[in-house]
């Protein structure tokens, strides 16, 4: 039972809305029940707590530290694709010849919400690209966030694996430095650094963006992705209002697929690319009767098993899931053990630890809650996946094999485990049913969502998926 009361937690949310625009009461109740249990002025003199959150400002470190809690940044390069190649083909290659017609070599691009910075280097690799004369332009890409220590890492410009899984090797040879980091428990990690002629084109700045802070204007694209859908309905209409007043006329505004325009739809003409919208600020011209489409509602597909319970979906199970997801290991792992003291005959929690533990090259304790999760529910494919993972690390096929057959078995759609299955069959010279295990993984993986990780103990979502199982066809035929 919480020991804040329902008031003292309206409150404090009604707080937090009102600074950054996060709808704690509703959809994170409960972690912010978890981060007030952290401090323990709040628990001992809670009435003192909130008035200090008052009196501070948002740059504070007691207002960083809770900021840090309640936003975990998930975001890597290039990240939807659909977007990327909208912007690659035909929005800055319409703004660069536009520019060149009119003899300004000058873009300016606003990156909102820019968390630990892969968006706005995105941007930057995407114009170097695109502008073999880079040296004659001016660019000022800037990207602002409210947590101070995303913007750290984001001007450190040092990044893992996990940031780069929308990344091809060919982009990662030419526009990072790949470096070695030793961590505990005795293991090196490969850490991939922004090389310096990228990182030039790019500032970072703090921002609360429903603050007093100056933020850019005339820009020529405006992006604030995963952002808005956060934030409760009188602070989104503002946030419009800013967005509004950053574009510039005739210039570009890009959300993400499940956030839309509600006030300012009308200074707008929306464009669809292939899969991705974007919004067009009017210039005078009727530029809305040109661009303008007649949409049916956009269906976000649940990011959440429907099957869940409301307390389910709110619990620390699932906050910790996304923080394994989103590369925050520490962070999942505490939550992780938190929710195994909540739900200690759970095997999704103890194949989730089971997972974070091989992470971080624990393979032992891993298999421990792997089999504590197998003999709690001895068809939890996750369970078995993993484990014939961990076994073909080891070179062990013949377990790895049996591993994950059981996995296909309790999970016949189970593409993950057949793109694994496929590439054990390849190590040992079977190219035919390697191939035929990666057709039907791509077939499985077709019909799910899109953008959705096919596991809760995996990153790769579909459409990643069939990238990967095309990659492999193309290589071994």
């Amino acid at each position: 039972m919480t020991p804040f009361s329902t008031d003292y937690l309206h409150q404090v949310s009604d707080l937090i809305a009102i600074r950054t625009g996060l709808n704690t009461y509703e959809h994170r109740r409960d972690r912010l029940v978890e981060i007030l249990q952290l401090h323990p002025e709040a628990q001992c003199y809670p009435a003192s707590f909130l008035e200090r959150l008052w009196l501070l400002p948002d740059e504070h470190p007691l207002w960083q530290a809770l900021l840090a809690e309640l936003t975990i940044g998930e975001t890597y390069f290039m990240r939807d694709e659909a977007q990327i190649a909208a912007l690659r083909e035909e929005i800055l290659p319409t703004l660069i010849q536009e520019k060149r017609r009119q003899r300004n070599f000058k873009l300016h691009i606003w990156s909102a919400g820019c968390a630990t910075g892969e968006e706005p280097y995105t941007l930057a690799i995407l114009l170097t690209d695109l502008l073999p004369d880079i040296d004659r332009w001016h660019i000022q890409i800037i990207g602002t966030d409210i947590n101070e220590a995303a913007l750290e890492i984001a001007r450190i410009g040092r990044y893992r694996e996990w940031s780069l899984r929308g990344t091809s090797s060919s982009l990662r040879q030419r526009f990072f430095s790949t470096l070695e980091q030793h961590e505990p428990p005795n293991h090196i990690l490969p850490v991939f650094e922004i090389r310096p002629e990228i990182k030039r084109l790019v500032s970072f700045q703090h921002g609360n963006l429903l603050g007093d802070a100056l933020f850019p204007t005339q820009q020529d694209v405006v992006l604030c992705r995963n952002v808005l859908m956060y934030f409760t309905q009188d602070q989104r209409e503002k946030m419009e209002q800013r967005l509004l007043h950053a574009v510039r006329e005739g210039g570009w505004l890009l959300l993400s697929p499940a956030e839309f325009l509600s006030q300012t739809r009308p200074y707008y003409g929306t464009r669809y690319f292939n899969g991705a919208l974007a919004h067009q600020k009017n210039n005078g011209t009727n530029l809305t009767k040109h661009y303008t489409m007649s949409f049916a509602p956009i269906v976000v597909p649940p990011t959440i098993d429907p099957k869940l319970t409301t307390q389910e979906i709110e619990n620390r199970y699932r906050v910790a899931v996304t923080a394994m997801q989103a590369g925050r290991l520490e962070i999942a792992m505490r939550l992780a053990q938190q929710a195994l003291e909540d739900r200690p005959h759970s095997p999704a929690v103890h194949t989730l630890m089971g997972s974070i533990l091989a992470s971080w090259g624990e393979a032992e304790r891993a298999h421990t809650h792997l089999k504590q999760a197998l003999e709690l529910d001895t068809l939890f494919a996750d369970a078995h996946y993993l484990i014939g993972l961990m076994q073909l690390e080891a070179g062990d096929y013949l377990s790895a094999r049996a591993s994950l057959r059981a996995a296909i078995y309790c999970r016949p759609d189970f593409p993950l485990a057949y793109l694994v299955s496929g590439d054990l069959f390849k190590t040992e010279g079977d190219l035919p049913r390697a191939a035929h295990a990666w057709e039907t993984a791509r077939r499985f993986a077709a019909v799910l969502p899109a953008t959705i990780p096919l596991s809760d103990v995996a990153d790769v979502t579909a459409e990643q998926l069939i990238r990967l199982v095309e990659n492999r066809l193309n290589t071994s035929a």
